[in-house]
């Protein structure tokens, strides 16, 4: 489709930081109500909190209110916090806490809100925070899509000397898709950051979320989620939001004579996500390798995954907790990539060749859940074992072991960390084949998938192998 204009983030556009204090007037929008100071302070483990001194001992009507908040403990559902720096709206409030120092009859009330966002809203501040468009900022974007905003040309001289060079920032690349009554869009866009010696340029890929009628950010975001999920099964990473923006007709640059002169995206922040914000960024090497390419999945591969995604969520959601847990025990990496193939398995049904992962009652083990989605996976995995049957016992048998007291002492360490790698390239691979089903295996991953042959050489590295009842093995023992 044609691109559009990039959304350039304009100097109105505030950003907050973590570490930032912002103090200001808050008020509350009802009449004849004194304004009170408070201070506003954004931290990577607890978000947005707002502090607010008040006389809680001594009755004084400039306070009333101020303490009525904080002694029911139900402060206004939005509140606005104008500074020198402007205006911040506060939604969804809640009391987290007072202090008070009863011989000087001082107090400090804490107000958490749920949403922020670095912009007035039209009209009354009652009524819940309603958007049409959110934007984030999502590990990855920029790396599987490959889009860009910046074009840079040059002009030289006869001898090759450099005479100008044009910069263009511009949205250069942009698909979009439908996810129910979302309209979702990628695309390229970029910010300005202009200084006394220079002017930086920085470009980005974001998502944004479009609906006809405003939403509640959590519906949004809910959107939003769905693609960082499959991003984290296509670089086998941890996958984090590391900003949001919102725009709305109601949140809107004014001149003077209060005329709108222009729409724009405004700083937004959400207390579901902010801790994700300071989370260290994935290791560069995870992210040069997606499990599979942005030109081959394309929009109607992430369209699919959106139309499977609630189908499939008792799959993905422990795979991606695993997969978003860098460092973490690799017995709990096993059990919750496990937990997704039973899923999997049992949404994938039967599949040739499983009669003998079955039990007595040809009921469907353990192991006939872990052989449907080496199947499904549509992968040759004989350079780690002759026999598929072989391998989801090998799987089972690690998984179960792991689980159950009775099973005596967890598996060697580094046969856990092979069936943790194993384990994890799997579900990855089943969530791209959810994603295009169409597609043969061949289509969607590079012969020389680079994932799979890191876990073949880990497997030769061990010195193990596998025999026919899923045991490991020295090689020299085989």
């Amino acid at each position: 489709m044609p691109a559009r204009e990039a959304e350039r983030v304009m100097p109105a556009n505030r950003n907050i930081n973590f570490g930032d204090s912002i103090t200001g007037i808050l008020i509350d929008g009802a009449k004849e109500t004194p304004y009170v100071v408070a201070t506003l302070h954004v931290d990577e483990s607890t978000g947005v909190q707002v502090e607010v001194p008040y006389m809680s001992t001594f009755k004084t009507s400039q306070f009333d209110s101020v303490t009525r908040w904080f002694e029911t403990e139900k402060p206004p559902e939005n509140l606005l916090l104008t500074s020198l720096d402007g205006d911040i709206s506060l939604f969804d409030c809640h009391c987290s806490g007072n202090t008070s120092h009863y011989p000087r009859g001082v107090g400090l009330g804490r107000i958490r809100p749920s949403n922020i966002v670095l912009q007035r809203r039209d009209g009354s501040l009652e009524g819940p925070l309603k958007v049409q468009e959110v934007r984030s900022h999502i590990d990855g974007l920029i790396e599987w899509t490959q889009f860009g905003a910046i074009k840079q040309t040059g002009r030289t001289d006869a001898e090759g000397r450099v005479q100008k060079v044009t910069i263009e920032a511009a949205s250069l690349s942009e698909v979009s898709w439908r996810q129910g009554n979302a309209l979702m869009r990628i695309g390229s866009d970029w910010e300005l950051n202009p200084d006394r010696n220079k002017i930086t340029v920085n470009e980005s890929v974001s998502l944004t979320s479009t609906f006809q009628n405003p939403q509640p950010i959590k519906v949004h975001l809910a959107e939003h989620r769905k693609v960082a999920s499959l991003l984290s099964f296509i670089f086998g990473t941890s996958i984090h939001f590391r900003r949001h923006d919102i725009r709305d007709p109601l949140f809107n640059g004014k001149s003077l004579d209060g005329k709108v002169r222009e729409n724009l995206f405004y700083r937004m922040i959400d207390r579901s996500t902010v801790s994700e914000h300071a989370k260290p960024t994935p290791l560069r090497k995870r992210m040069i390798r997606p499990l599979v390419s942005f030109s081959i999945l394309d929009s109607s591969g992430l369209e699919e995954w959106a139309q499977k995604y609630d189908t499939w969520g008792r799959f993905i959601h422990p795979a991606v907790s695993a997969l978003n847990r860098p460092g973490s025990i690799l017995e709990n990496l096993v059990v919750n990539a496990s937990m997704s193939m039973e899923a999997a398995g049992s949404l994938i049904g039967r599949q040739q060749g499983e009669s003998a992962t079955l039990n007595r009652g040809n009921r469907a083990t353990t192991t006939t859940y872990m052989y449907r989605c080496l199947v499904k996976s549509g992968w040759d995995w004989s350079r780690i074992s002759e026999s598929r049957i072989t391998l989801a016992r090998a799987m089972a048998n690690s998984y179960n072991t792991i689980k159950h007291f009775d099973r005596g002492n967890f598996p060697d360490p580094t046969e856990t960390y092979l069936i943790s790698s194993l384990t994890a390239l799997v579900v990855r691979m089943i969530a791209i084949r959810i994603s295009r089903p169409d597609l043969d295996p061949e289509a969607l991953f590079s012969a020389q998938l680079y994932d799979f042959n890191r876990l073949v050489e880990e497997f030769k590295a061990s010195g193990l192998s596998i025999d026919e009842n899923g045991n490991f093995m020295e090689i020299s023992e085989i």
